[in-house]
C-alpha cells in the first residue's frame, strides 16, 4: 500500500509540474505614466474629500455634534480646529463643523459652525 501511495504521489507531482510549465505568469497590465501626461478632459478625478465618519449625536442648542469615526480617518481631520463638512447621502451639504480637542477612541467632538447636521450624515474633510 505504501509503495502504491508513493508512486501515485510521484505521478501527481510529475503531472502538476508539467502543467505549471504551460501557464503564462500573471502580469498586471501596464499602468499609464502620470508624470507629464495630461489626463483627458472627461477623465474621472479622485475626490479631494476624505471620509472622516458619520454624525452620531447632535446637540443643536449647545452647538456641538459627536462624530463616529471610520477605521482610518485622516490625521489632519482630527486636529483641533480642522474644518469638516457634514452631508447627506446625495452629497448635499447640511453643515460645517470644526473639530475640537475631544477625541476618545472612535468618537470626535465637533462644534457646529453653520447649518444643521442630522444623525447619520457623513462627515468629510477636504484634503489639502
Amino acid at each position: 500500500m505504501t509503495l502504491t501511495a508513493k508512486q501515485l504521489m510521484l505521478l501527481a507531482v510529475i503531472f502538476l509540474a508539467g502543467a505549471c510549465s504551460h501557464l503564462a505568469p500573471l502580469t498586471p497590465p501596464p499602468m499609464p505614466s502620470r508624470a507629464g501626461a495630461p489626463l483627458p478632459p472627461n477623465a474621472l478625478q479622485p475626490s479631494p474629500n476624505r471620509l472622516v465618519g458619520r454624525v452620531l449625536v447632535v446637540d443643536a442648542p449647545r452647538g456641538f455634534a459627536l462624530i463616529d469615526l471610520t477605521g482610518e480617518p485622516p490625521a489632519a481631520a482630527l486636529a483641533a480646529g480642522a474644518e469638516l463638512v457634514a452631508r447627506t447621502e446625495d452629497l448635499r451639504e447640511t453643515a460645517r463643523l470644526r473639530a475640537s480637542r475631544y477625541a476618545r477612541g472612535r468618537t470626535l467632538g465637533t462644534t457646529i459652525i453653520s447649518g444643521q447636521p442630522s444623525p447619520g450624515d457623513e462627515v468629510v474633510f477636504r484634503a489639502p
